[in-house]
């Protein structure tokens, strides 16, 4: 009679198994964390361009000027984050501790800045004025819940941008 010897590790058919219930729940998962990360994203976005933002009026406020605009023709003129330009002088004069870019900073996704002259667009306001936007969200939700608002009676920013502000000028 031969000894009794116990099987060792598992048999083909357990560990398909154990892998087929593996990717079920991965599969179930990763949706929600890739949601998750583009919304964080979309936050970070947000914090970016208030920061610029209040950097700008900071800016603005010491020095009577708005910062020029590092003009990229491939963008109709605008300051781009993606170029690597993006409102330098904050930075380099420290009213921004770090250069704002978007989390992606791709053609989609960046950051924009312009500085237009006073009265373009019929914007009211006592000389120059500024507008600054989001390209693009991730999330439906982002892009529902923020949306901003600069509009003068000559042009909409808001229908080109995911999220825009601006200062300097109203509506007239």
């Amino acid at each position: 009679m031969r000894p009794h010897h116990r099987r060792r590790g598992f048999s083909l058919l357990e560990l398909i198994v154990v892998i087929v219930i593996l990717s079920m729940l991965a599969g179930a998962v990763a949706p929600r964390v890739s949601q998750r990360i583009a919304a964080a994203r979309d936050a970070r976005r947000l914090q970016d361009i208030h920061a610029v933002r209040d950097a700008i009026e900071q800016y603005y406020l010491d020095t009577g000027a708005y910062p020029a605009a590092n003009a990229n023709a491939t963008y109709g003129g605008w300051d781009v984050s993606h170029d690597g330009n993006f409102i330098a002088v904050l930075t380099q004069s420290g009213y921004l501790r770090e250069q704002p870019v978007d989390p992606l900073n791709t053609d989609t996704h960046h950051y924009r800045y312009y500085v237009y002259s006073a009265g373009a667009y019929s914007c009211v306001g006592p000389g120059p004025f500024y507008v600054l936007g989001v390209r693009a969200f991730e999330t439906a939700d982002a892009a529902a819940k923020h949306t901003g608002y600069f509009e003068c009676s000559g042009r909409n920013w808001n229908n080109e941008f995911a999220y825009v502000t601006g200062g300097g000028a109203s509506f007239q």
